[in-house]
């Protein structure tokens, strides 16, 4: 994997009317006679459509993710779900982990309803989705690592299993939790790659936003499209904040990397844990990751039973309760509380979640304290 680019950082800053004419004018039949007279400033037109801090922004982290082209999104789940809208229609089937994010296995439900078969596979084995490509496959969907499980997908296979049945799906990966600074899976056969921007890019915990890169420019002009229609754009202020984010990418994970895996180190030597997930712990992962700085700031890991776990939690003093992760500051939450509430037994069970588990999203201040409040709320667990 190509090293991090930090030259990328300042990409879309320059002169707005040096910027190229936004493709959805090349491609939508979202065109009125307005819209074509403002051709030659799109991004003053209207902000639905196009917003000159927003397309500086779209510049910028296609420039990071590797990506030809990429569209600003006002969540993380607007950019999933903008992105499935454009590619699935009645008839088509989608193949998906069984480890993915909460909210998206919820929008996954609605889709047998619009005539959408959801066929799902162990993502631990990227071999086992060779059965389920067929011919009205058109998307593929994993996220790079799961959430909260921190089970590395093999990019390169799934891609490689995709071309070897002839199948013309689309490989999107999720890849919120590694970044583009540990991680771009568009060098690795990746189609599409989805960012909650409300997460390590933007790293504040002050904005909800989202983003997806494409390999392929004109996939991103039909999402741009979409976008347009469904009205899932961002908004011009969140995308300055984003871009504000953006600038300390690098230095807050690298802190990011180094505190998590410290903090995996730590946990993995107490009695009262039963599990520590983090891939920094691992010697043996897919090729594509073995190159990568880091594994970013969660760290998984499982006492023994739900009421411990709790107990945990409240006693957790520097560490948050919060939902959210990637912030510059320390949280810690239970998946089955939050991200992964809406999930029954069985499909908590299928997803590898235990109801004692813990997710810690490790910050970036001082490690010491970090271990001392863990320690502290470990005592009697």
């Amino acid at each position: 994997m190509k090293g991090f680019n930090t030259r990328a950082v300042h990409e879309g800053e320059r002169k707005i009317e040096d910027a190229v004419t936004m493709p959805i004018f090349q491609t939508s039949n979202f065109i009125t006679d307005e819209f074509k007279s403002a051709q030659k400033n799109p991004e003053n037109f209207y902000t639905r459509v196009g917003n000159p801090t927003i397309g500086a922004l779209e510049r910028k982290l296609a420039s990071l993710c590797g990506g030809n082209g990429g569209v600003f999104f006002s969540s993380g789940m607007g950019a999933i779900s903008t992105v499935l809208y454009s590619f699935l229609v009645a008839g088509d089937n989608i193949v998906v982990s069984n480890s993915i994010y909460g909210g998206t296995q919820s929008l996954l439900k609605e889709f047998p309803a619009a005539g959408i078969d959801v066929r799902r596979f162990d993502q631990s084995n990227s071999l086992s989705i060779s059965g389920l490509i067929d011919e009205r496959t058109s998307v593929v969907y994993v996220e790079s690592m799961v959430n909260p499980n921190l089970i590395l997908t093999d990019i390169p296979k799934v891609a490689s299993v995709i071309a070897s049945s002839g199948s013309k799906a689309l490989l999107v990966v999720d890849n919120t939790f590694l970044s583009p600074y540990n991680f771009r899976p568009l060098e690795f056969g990746a189609d599409i790659d989805i960012q909650s921007l409300t997460k390590y890019i933007n790293g504040h915990s002050d904005v909800i936003a989202g983003f997806a890169a494409f390999r392929d420019q004109e996939k991103g002009n039909h999402v741009r499209s979409a976008m347009i229609r469904l009205g899932t754009n961002g908004a011009p202020f969140d995308a300055f904040l984003v871009n504000r984010g953006v600038k300390t990418l690098g230095p807050r994970m690298r802190l990011h990397n180094e505190n998590a895996l410290e903090i995996a180190r730590y946990l993995l030597k107490q009695p009262a844990v039963k599990k520590v997930c983090y891939p920094g712990l691992f010697e043996e992962m897919a090729d594509c990751y073995k190159d990568c700085p880091g594994f970013g700031g969660v760290v998984y890991f499982e006492l023994s039973d739900y009421e411990k776990a709790r107990s945990f939690v409240k006693k957790c003093k520097l560490f948050q309760e919060a939902t959210s992760l990637a912030g510059v500051e320390s949280l810690v939450t239970m998946p089955t509380l939050t991200s992964h509430s809406s999930l029954s037994d069985r499909e908590l069970e299928e997803a590898s979640i235990s109801r004692g588990g813990i997710r810690l999203s490790v910050g970036i201040e001082d490690l010491e304290d970090l271990t001392e409040d863990l320690r502290a709320a470990l005592e009697g667990c």
